[in-house]
């Protein structure tokens, strides 16, 4: 189950991060932008601290 989990926060970050660089980028960050890399930031801390877990067991 555990390897379920780490895949499915692979696979959602690799989109989130698809998704944000189709967004077209100008000098202000809008509201979608920042909670673009919020979700971002929030999923490589979930992922993170999952392999963390793994790999100490």
């Amino acid at each position: 189950m555990k390897n379920k989990r780490l895949v499915l926060l692979a696979v959602l970050l690799m989109l989130y991060v698809g998704n944000f660089t189709r967004i077209v980028g100008n000098e202000n960050i809008r509201t979608v932008q920042f909670l673009s890399i919020f979700a971002i930031g929030a999923l490589t801390a979930l992922l993170i601290g999952e392999l963390a877990e793994t790999l100490k067991k």
